[in-house]
């Protein structure tokens, strides 16, 4: 297939006729990548090349605008590609260059993540990690990560639960305050061994 002429649309989009009829929209990058100013033909193997890139070539985009609401972790870039219909060479190789271009980055993914919940939220630690593994961050990533969950920070928040939950469940004493207490801080997401340890250093 011969290449009759190019025509900017927009956004650096291209139309290029073809001798058969057909018209094709690429991005300027594939464009340029595969030097199609200098070449008149488009064989099958060039084509199939072409469309692939273009693909990727959008898919990157949309990932790169996904980002820019909030950072995100490669899991969560993964299924949002796929739920934008793109086939999985094309979520690979996408994948592959928002992480060589700093876009994707589970560490950095993960130190934001949990500051942003403890400044933000009233997340307990359980909760946060637990998310982070829905997330589909690695274990490892998490394990390096856990020195951020600020033990003073969280003991503090659960002090302060315990201490309003003493005065508004004046009814409650003894084992049947402590299990309550319990159970709220547990809901509230904190781990059992920070509700235990915290718990214990009360006397009901």
């Amino acid at each position: 297939m011969k290449i009759e002429k190019y025509e900017f649309t927009k956004k650096n989009n291209y139309n290029i006729y073809l001798s058969n009829g057909e018209v094709i929209t690429l991005n300027g990058r594939v464009i340029t990548k595969n030097e199609l100013l200098l070449k008149k033909e488009i064989d099958k193997e060039l084509y199939s090349k072409l469309m692939h890139d273009n693909n990727v070539c959008e898919a990157f985009d949309a990932g790169v605008k996904y980002i820019a609401i909030r950072l995100r972790s490669i899991k969560e870039m993964r299924d949002y590609l796929f739920k934008k219909g793109y086939l999985v060479d094309v979520v690979n190789e996408t994948i592959q260059n928002l992480i060589n271009n700093g876009y994707l980055d589970d560490d950095r993914f993960t130190k934001a993540y949990i500051k942003d919940k403890l400044n933000f939220t009233t997340w307990g630690d359980y909760k946060i990690i637990n998310e982070l593994n829905r997330l589909g961050v690695s274990p490892i990533v998490v394990e390096d990560n856990k020195e951020l969950l600020d033990k003073e920070l969280l003991d503090s928040r659960m002090r302060k639960i315990i201490e309003k939950d003493i005065k508004t469940n004046k009814k409650y004493t003894g084992i049947k305050l402590k299990n309550k207490i319990y159970n709220h801080l547990i809901t509230s997401g904190y781990s059992k061994e920070k509700v235990i340890n915290i718990i214990n250093s009360y006397n009901f």
